[in-house]
């Protein structure tokens, strides 16, 4: 399993939203897009679903840019991923929606139904303001947000 490049870079672009509202800066388009190393195309393209989902919110004005509009403590690893992804479950078997025929038989669903509610769990209690933390944390000069 993979996840997209809109996953990916919609966690990004969550995090340096977050990390530039704490030095009172609202950002722009272009400057996330520079910094994030994304054409500008693509990012609305993230942009659009991430404001639809109320994770974000337009600015207007000469110093408009985005913002968060929910705090980060309140947006976890699992939104994105099934924003942009769908939900998640490992194997169609365990998602309900596609009922197997050896689904009361087989031993094997219940791995997958494990694993995915796990993955899903994990997912679902990391938030976007533990990975500033961690962010803050790295003392490393190659990191890049």
């Amino acid at each position: 399993m993979k996840l997209s490049t809109k996953s990916r870079y919609g966690l990004r672009v969550l995090l340096q939203i977050a990390l530039d509202a704490e030095s009172q800066h609202v950002v722009t388009g272009r400057e996330l897009a520079e910094k994030q190393e994304i054409s500008e195309p693509y990012l609305e393209q993230i942009m659009i679903p991430l404001k639809s989902a109320g994770l974000v919110t337009t600015v207007r004005g000469c110093r408009g840019g985005y913002s968060l509009k929910k705090a980060p403590p309140d947006i976890n690893v699992l939104e994105l991923i099934e924003l942009f992804e769908g939900e998640l479950n490992l194997v169609h078997c365990a998602d309900g929606k596609h009922p197997c025929a050896r689904l009361k038989t087989c031993a094997t669903s219940r791995i997958w139904e494990e694993l995915s509610a796990a993955f899903r769990e994990k997912a679902k209690s990391i938030t976007l303001a533990r990975i500033m933390m961690m962010a803050k944390e790295s003392q490393q000069p190659e990191f890049i947000i």
